[in-house]
């Protein structure tokens, strides 16, 4: 690690460590992907960026957040980022972006960096939102009682819910995260009892049965820096 990258890795550690002690409640949401529609947690982040003029999706993917969301209603001017090849996108590389957008969007991006690559990205990306601005962050539960870093082999760094959201606010941003479990809510008695029991479990083992998190950062206004 880097001094530059130290740097931004311990920034506001101590105002971090105070602001941990009395964290706020992080609610869980639901995600799924069986169906053509915007999930629980999706249409979350759908609520919160409607009305902007544009967007910038980092690390967009199949693009199916942008065409479930303009699906729904959305109408701003959306611009894509990916290194991938399978897709055609706005932008390959970040270093190409030379504009700021009212929303940005980095799912799935940041558990594929180590923690001082994922902080630098993060910075990044808040240097690309319009102040006043939101940027949403989508990335691995690190308290998941199924280890992130055990889903995939690229997967680097993750972060517990109390560590993003201390992190974001000691920076100056109006966070809130979110701690999403992965499914639909079960319809059957049987299978809410099994969810009930396997979020006993894991909580007895001081664990999270939520896989994943979801950060709503909104970046103060010039007045408000």
């Amino acid at each position: 690690m880097t001094e530059a990258e130290a740097n931004l890795v311990y920034l506001n550690y101590w105002k971090r460590k105070q602001l941990s002690r009395q964290p706020p409640d992080f609610p869980v949401r639901r995600h799924w992907w069986d169906v053509e529609e915007l999930s629980d947690a999706h249409g979350m982040i759908y609520e919160a960026i409607n009305g902007a003029s544009s967007i910038l999706d980092v690390g967009a993917g199949d693009m199916r957040f942008m065409r479930l969301a303009q699906k729904r209603g959305l109408s701003a001017t959306y611009h894509t980022q990916d290194i991938g090849h399978e897709f055609e996108y706005t932008y390959s590389d970040l270093s190409q972006v030379t504009r700021s957008y009212d929303v940005v969007i980095c799912m799935d991006v940041l558990e594929h960096l180590d923690v001082a690559g994922s902080v630098a990205m993060i910075h990044r990306l808040l240097s690309l939102v319009t102040p006043g601005g939101i940027l949403v962050l989508q990335t691995p539960n690190a308290n998941c009682h199924r280890n992130p870093l055990s889903w995939d082999m690229t997967h680097l760094h993750a972060y517990n819910p109390v560590d993003l959201w201390s992190y974001l606010t000691a920076l100056g941003t109006e966070t809130s995260v979110y701690r999403v479990m992965f499914g639909h809510p079960p319809a059957s008695l049987k299978a809410r009892l099994h969810e009930r029991v396997r979020i006993w479990l894991a909580e007895e083992l001081y664990l999270d049965p939520c896989h994943n998190l979801i950060a709503i950062v909104r970046k103060p206004r010039q007045a408000d820096q």
